[in-house]
């Protein structure tokens, strides 16, 4: 998402924060995710493929790094093996050189923002430990549990001074499954089913505040295997009186 140069980290490695360790087999994994990423750089004058600008960004984050500059400082540092081992092309004898500071600077301004959510939020889920398989008897097991819920991130804004809003579910481990950035032209409504539209929510308890209780909604999680909590407010004033006159 366009940002300014001091602005924080975006926010789909900001996802990465709160990670557990990648084990040695999950790294291949988040290099092949991150390489569904579209490139906004022209094909003409690319020195690094985008994986290998993301690569070291989502290692900078996973060590701490908490702005661009300490991200680009962190790529700067990594040995050739590190390098080649995160996709740096072999171009000369001493191994991969390392993207420089605007590289990562600039790509990680431009990138799409949902595309690298979606990147990273996949992989993530993969490796959810509260991820439990779909039922395949009628034994009582606890359901998996997913919240949805819109926040503005602190410090960024875009090109017309906006503040960025992000719509975000977020697994009952606090993992961030999916992210998507509200248009600042539209509101969360438009975002809530492309936020959940890739994710298998069989049997998952959804959970979301009254804006999001609406007719389509719900019949979007049903047809998806989900089950949902909807909090009812004045914003569904024949529901909302149907249930206050229960007992």
């Amino acid at each position: 998402m366009p940002a300014c140069s001091s602005s924080p980290i975006p926010a789909g490695l900001g996802q990465l924060a709160a990670a557990r360790p990648a084990g040695p087999g999950e790294h291949p994994q988040l290099l092949d995710r991150l390489a569904t990423v579209p490139d906004p750089r022209r094909a003409k004058g690319r020195r690094h493929p985008l994986v290998f600008v993301l690569a070291p960004a989502a290692c900078a984050v996973l060590a701490g790094a908490k702005s661009l500059t300490a991200i680009a400082e962190w790529a700067a540092d990594p040995p050739a093996a590190v390098l080649t081992a995160l996709g740096g092309p072999c171009r000369e004898p001493s191994g991969p050189t390392a993207p420089a500071e605007a590289t990562v600077r600039r790509v990680l301004q431009r990138v799409d923002g949902d595309a690298l959510d979606a990147a990273i939020g996949t992989w993530l889920t993969a490796r959810d430990a509260d991820r439990a398989p779909p039922r395949q008897n009628t034994a009582r097991q606890p359901r998996r549990s997913l919240a949805v819920d819109g926040k503005t991130v602190r410090g960024a804004r875009r090109a017309d001074g906006t503040q960025v809003h992000l719509l975000a579910a977020m697994t009952g481990t606090g993992l961030v499954a999916a992210q998507h950035e509200v248009d600042a032209k539209t509101n969360e409504i438009a975002v809530f089913r492309p936020l959940l539209a890739e994710l298998d929510l069989r049997e998952t308890v959804v959970t979301f505040d009254a804006m999001h209780s609406q007719t389509a909604h719900a019949r979007f999680l049903v047809g998806k295997g989900a089950h949902y909590i909807a909090v009812i407010k004045a914003n569904q004033p024949l529901l909302h009186q149907q249930l206050k006159q229960l007992p």
